[in-house]
């Protein structure tokens, strides 16, 4: 498997599955990087108690079919291999974080949940739908640096396969406004639903009413209706408007400098 540049657009892959007329999947907007060239497929009624229990497998086959079973419905059924490197990584207890010029933090459960999570209340069955919900939607993606699985957040997640990532901290990110995503919102909202948020939250921010024109030009949605429908639902959720600490008044998964 050949090396892709972080950011970089790919060619079409042949015989990856397309979903006409819906939002484009992870898969299908083929984010960067050797990590993401292996794909697992889950069926839909997959069932492990079967495997669990089959003392012909060894211990790392029961524990891969269990995570199968668990990561299937969070990423609709197809899972990269990114995602079970990062849940492997959360068994520790820790996972890593790329902030600021490329330098590599390590997290514990606790500190996840004080980014992707809900801070104080949440367990670690909440920080690994967190994380995985956020990764799914295209927010966080996974980079592999000397064998170990690190996050990265998305600044701008692409409309259309082949379209650039931008990531948080690069220089095309300059060009992107800063925005907060609430704690927990990957877990309330559709990838569609957390691009209208970031939308909305980024016109707030800027003390500006969002415009319905513009959001269309940004390519993100088929037409005004959809558009519409997308602001309702997500302005029902209160996320809008939802502050987070003094350090970070509008939420915890942070792209302002200094965070």
């Amino acid at each position: 498997m050949g090396r892709h540049k972080p950011g970089k657009p790919r060619r079409p892959r042949h015989g990856a599955p397309t979903s006409r007329g819906a939002e484009p999947s992870l898969r299908e907007l083929q984010p960067p990087g050797a990590i993401y060239e292996e794909w697992v497929h889950v069926p839909q009624d997959m069932d492990p108690s079967a495997a669990l229990a089959d003392d012909r497998l060894d211990d790392d086959a029961r524990d891969l079919m269990a995570r199968m079973a668990r990561l299937g419905p969070l990423y609709g059924y197809e899972v990269p291999v990114a995602a079970f490197l990062i849940d492997q990584a959360m068994d520790t207890g820790k996972l890593g974080l790329i902030v600021g010029d490329n330098q590599a933090r390590l997290l514990t459960l606790e500190e996840c949940a004080a980014r992707f999570g809900s801070a104080g209340t949440a367990t670690e069955a909440d920080v690994r739908i967190s994380v995985h919900s956020l990764h799914a939607a295209g927010v966080l993606l996974v980079e592999e640096h000397e064998d170990t699985p690190l996050l990265r957040v998305v600044a701008g997640r692409p409309d259309t396969p082949g379209d650039p990532w931008i990531f948080q901290d690069s220089p095309e990110s300059a060009s992107v406004p800063g925005v907060c995503i609430p704690a927990g919102a990957g877990d309330q909202l559709g990838a569609d639903e957390l691009m209208a948020l970031m939308y909305l939250r980024s016109c707030r921010s800027q003390s500006r009413e969002p415009d319905l024109q513009e959001y269309l030009q940004l390519g993100a949605v088929d037409g005004p209706d959809q558009a519409r429908r997308l602001f309702e639902t997500v302005a029902a959720t209160g996320l809008v408007d939802y502050r987070g600490c003094e350090a970070c008044p509008a939420g915890h998964l942070c792209s302002r400098e200094g965070r």
